[in-house]
């Protein structure tokens, strides 16, 4: 029974690392601003916070903390005394005015796989003598060279920064999404809508007649039909959308669902519309706004995507197959 009875108190208190999460939330990040802190790691029951700025430790799961210096700081919180997340939070004066050709500007991708080695760049009107790098993965400085060369080792969103002559007033910040290693096992992200095989999934879902975002988009009224005359100097003013592929427009739902990225991030690739309809696992049609809601701080993993695009590369409307998490179990949300 005493056996027993530790081993259950051990399984209670054990959490799984890679799930460790916390949010910072801030209107203005700046000095004497109360910032609040919140953790979102499930199975959390002890929690320490470092602010980095060598105030007191704080052993509450939602606290907040107030800065008196501007500067970059490293917050680091410890989840039941095992497992560590580090973020890096920048700290700006009050109402400080900035001259922004003074900033420099980032050159590099937006987007890389874990483990490719990539360069960066930077433009810069001054005389630059020293480079301070941060990859926003070791939550240190990276390198003091001027054209570092880098991979990342683990995936997610990270924060890429650089001061030039020391000079923390003038940082610059880029983010780069990480996306995990290519591996020989296809996943339904990688497999086109139309061709994902039954035999993926556990229970078949029955098969539709016809795709209901079609359905749906079928019983909107359409324009009248203008003119060669009056269409052509309409088409020559129309700009094309961005474009963005599937599984990029996939990370950044999976940004949405941690509160990194909100509705508004999607304008360029919408263009600016948010009310275009959203099939979600072959049940349920609402529009993208409600949609950004539904998921915003869970756990989401997503099965596949298949974007609906207009001529002027407009995402209008999308399929897409989820899981949400519901304690121990991930299930497909209505």
């Amino acid at each position: 029974m005493i056996g027993l009875s530790i081993l259950f108190y051990k399984y209670s208190r054990h959490i799984n690392c890679g799930q460790i999460e916390f949010i910072i939330k801030a209107e203005n990040k700046q000095v004497g601003e109360s910032i609040g802190f919140e953790d979102l790691t499930p199975g959390a029951n002890s929690w320490i916070w470092d602010f980095g700025d060598n105030s007191p430790k704080n052993h509450d799961r939602s606290p907040s903390h107030k800065y008196s210096k501007s500067g970059i700081y490293i917050v680091t919180l410890k989840v039941n005394k095992s497992c560590t997340l580090k973020k890096t939070l920048e700290i700006k004066n009050i109402n400080k005015i900035i001259d922004s050709t003074k900033i420099p500007i980032i050159i590099a991708p937006t987007l890389v796989t874990v483990g490719q080695r990539f360069a960066v760049d930077y433009d810069y009107l001054g005389e630059a003598t020293s480079w301070e790098w941060s990859f926003g993965e070791s939550g240190q400085v990276d390198y003091n060279s001027e054209y570092p060369i880098y991979s990342y080792s683990t995936p997610g969103k990270k924060r890429l920064t650089l001061i030039i002559n020391g000079d923390i007033t003038y940082i610059a910040s880029k983010d780069i999404y990480v996306k995990p290693e290519k591996t020989n096992v296809p996943t339904l992200l990688d497999i086109p809508r139309r061709k994902i095989p039954d035999s993926i999934f556990v229970n078949k879902p029955p098969k539709p007649e016809k795709d209901p975002l079609d359905k749906f988009i079928a019983h909107i009224p359409a324009m009248p039909k203008e003119s060669p005359q009056q269409l052509e100097p309409i088409n020559n003013a129309k700009s094309q959308a961005p474009s963005i592929s599937e599984n990029q427009f996939a990370l950044l739902l999976l940004d949405v669902a941690k509160q990194n990225k909100t509705m508004e991030d999607f304008g360029k690739y919408t263009c600016n519309k948010y009310d275009f309809p959203v099939s979600k696992n072959d049940d349920d049609i609402i529009n993208f706004n409600k949609f950004t809601q539904e998921i915003q701080n869970k756990k989401i993993r997503i099965k596949s995507i298949h974007l609906k695009k207009n001529s002027e590369n407009c995402i209008e409307g999308f399929n897409i197959l989820y899981k949400t998490k519901k304690g121990p179990f991930w299930i497909y949300t209505k």
